[in-house]
């Protein structure tokens, strides 16, 4: 068996994948604490039943071992106690002092230990939910390979991660792991990115591409230019984000811990009523013990942590814990265009070729103009050139006319190409034909460019920038949820309304400045609705933050919009967004049932311990064996697809 071999403590045979996966768990105090005064309890009990060593008084062993196991479980609590009063933080553990105290007072010993070690096995049982989470975001950061290849000064090194900086140059080979964002210089390959973005068909990556730290290089060899580092990588900020959000409460999460804090005074006042009632110091214990609130408060905070890692496991970072809460009650989900309902790049939609220039030699001329170009509008020609298998030469001269367009020479051929305006701030007229053709694929939403060869209008380009994928199947989903879904957007009204048609959004804002955008959002919180606004730009920015729930795209958005968001779909996959609504009021609804469990076992037991047919055993049993249905509920949250 592959174990770790340590005598000298309770954690004597303990499987190594379980010790690394959760290490951190089982050597905190608690974890130690509880496992000592379980096994102590554990030896009492047998010893007792076992009828061993009669001769010997086995009972007087067995009420010290008892006793051990009292003084180890109680200790901790009432150091949690104590420290909960100088915070000023009256939680449950302060009845449970009181009652542990009170029955080893008494020489309740075996009480006294079952209370204990029955409480702190419902806090392990919640640290053991969110150790869960955690080990799904360590196996990311176990991604990152041990050594790495970089190339300085001409040398080819290998170091580990920690010591790439950024401006590094790494050497990927195939079936080697990344270790740092940044960005293809050379090479291609089909880089799995499952990890990160949840994608499970390989990214095919080449020269200008964006590479992640913990993604998989399945095929090929690419030269990686670092551009972040450690703890700023995308697998870095998914680690210290979602540690975040596991540590802030949401609203419901601190109205629970409000009222909880009214349940201990509640408790001494009911148990001192009915021992002053019954006279039966046994009962006044019991009733410290059932009415512990540990349940009630267990059943938020579990579920919370568990849908996050639900999110996190499935590509989507919820940053806050209060934005679970949040996205179950949102009922207005507000996009953006631009790189949000459409991928932001251009693609040649249309070739309109006039007279008798045919559509490969216009396309393959304006290719050929184009081929050193960087404007968005240069590389879609050129790519769509290449799609067709268009020979595309190099210009013999080229001038670029920035922001309007082109002037090159090609082929022999005069080729001057770019928007109408560029046309008519050079004085050349356009036929109303031409003119007549770029009105109308204006009006549907396109971006034309016109094509001159030899000063004669040879044709246009007309572009469009794509819908994302899976915009239509996410739009559908979340109006089948009873979701509203709005555009938003800077662009262009006609734009606005084909994308708005394509995707089934029948309201739309379009020519929308970012204030103007807030005050959108705004006047829809004003009228009472709960607002999502999904967006990946600079602008989208005041809108996220303003928004009850911002989503960002994560790897089209900017660091502006991700940094300002509540929700990062790594993936840029809307429908991820759905899901996560869906999962929220999950959590919600698991919220919701563990609490109605909880108070149903409260009152149950209160009304058994009044009529005096709870010991403080069987009321420890009943009241912590009643925190697993509840765990158990929220945990199953991580696993739900």
């Amino acid at each position: 068996m592959d174990v770790t071999q340590d005598s000298s403590g309770p954690l004597a045979v303990v499987p190594r994948s379980l010790f690394r996966d959760y290490r951190e768990f089982l050597l905190t105090p608690g974890t130690i604490f509880t496992l000592v005064s379980s096994i102590l309890l554990a030896i009492a009990v047998l010893y007792q039943v076992s009828g061993l060593f009669i001769d010997a008084a086995p009972e007087a062993y067995a009420d010290r071992i008892y006793l051990a196991a009292a003084l180890v479980g109680s200790s901790f609590i009432w150091y949690s106690a104590v420290q909960g009063i100088r915070e000023g933080d009256f939680t449950a553990d302060i009845p449970v002092s009181l009652a542990t105290a009170a029955a080893i007072a008494i020489g309740q010993y075996p009480a006294a230990a079952v209370v204990a070690v029955l409480l702190l096995l419902g806090g392990l049982l919640e640290e053991l939910v969110a150790a869960r989470a955690d080990r799904a975001l360590d196996a990311l950061a176990r991604l990152l390979p041990d050594r790495v290849t970089v190339r300085r000064d001409g040398k080819d090194l290998f170091l580990s991660p920690d010591e790439v900086v950024v401006g590094d140059l790494l050497i990927v080979r195939s079936g080697e792991r990344i270790a740092v964002d940044g960005e293809v210089l050379f090479g291609a390959a089909a880089i799995n990115q499952s990890a990160i973005t949840g994608e499970s068909v390989p990214a095919e990556k080449q020269a200008g591409d964006t590479v992640f730290a913990g993604t998989l290089n399945e095929n090929g060899a690419i030269e990686v230019l670092a551009t972040r580092v450690g703890t700023e990588t995308t697998l870095g900020q998914i680690r210290r984000l979602v540690a975040d959000a596991q540590e802030e409460k949401a609203p419901v999460e601190r109205v629970l811990d409000r009222y909880a804090k009214l349940y201990t005074p509640a408790a001494i006042i009911l148990g001192l009523l009915l021992w002053w009632w019954s006279g039966n110091v046994l009962q006044a214990i019991t009733m410290l013990i059932v009415f512990c609130p540990c349940v009630i408060v267990l059943a938020t905070p579990t579920a919370l942590v568990a849908s996050i890692g639900n999110a996190a496991l499935r590509g989507s970072l919820v940053k806050k814990g209060a934005a679970v809460e949040t996205l179950a009650h949102v009922d207005i989900v507000i996009f953006d265009k631009t790189g949000t309902l459409t991928s932001g790049e251009l693609h040649l939609a249309d070739v309109v070729p006039f007279d008798d220039v045919l559509e490969t030699s216009l396309l393959g001329y304006a290719a050929s103009a184009e081929k050193f170009s960087e404007h968005p509008v240069g590389r879609a020609i050129v790519r769509a050139a290449a799609g067709r298998e268009i020979a595309v030469t190099d210009p013999e001269s080229c001038e670029l006319l920035t922001g309007l367009g082109v002037k090159a020479r090609t082929g022999g051929h005069a080729v001057l190409l770019g928007r109408p305006k560029l046309f008519s701030d050079m004085g050349i007229t356009l036929p109303k034909t031409v003119l007549w053709e770029i009105n109308a694929r204006a009006c549907e939403g396109m971006s034309v460019i016109v094509v001159m060869i030899d000063h004669t209008v040879s044709g246009l380009l007309v572009f469009e920038d794509t819908l994302r994928e899976h915009a239509q199947e996410t739009v559908a989903a979340l109006n089948q949820a009873g979701i509203r879904t709005v555009i938003v957007t800077g662009d262009n009204r006609e734009t606005a309304a084909r994308i708005a048609e394509a995707t089934g959004i029948s309201e739309m804002h379009a020519e929308m400045m970012p204030e103007e955008k807030v005050g959108i959002v705004k006047r829809f919180q004003e009228a009472g609705h709960r607002v999502a606004f999904v967006g990946d730009g600079v602008n989208d920015g005041p809108a996220l933050a303003t928004a009850d729930v911002g989503v960002a795209m994560g790897n089209a958005g900017t660091d502006v919009a991700i940094e300002t968001a509540d929700v990062v779909l790594l993936s840029d996959d809307l429908l991820k967004l759905p899901r996560i609504i869906d999962t929220s009021r999950k959590a919600l609804q698991t919220i919701r049932q563990n609490l109605v469990f909880a108070v149903g076992v409260l009152l149950f037991a209160v009304c058994l311990t009044v009529f005096n047919i709870l010991t403080p055993v069987t009321g420890a049993l009943l009241h912590e064996l009643s925190s697993i249905p509840v765990i158990a509920n929220s945990a199953r949250l991580i696993g739900m697809e």
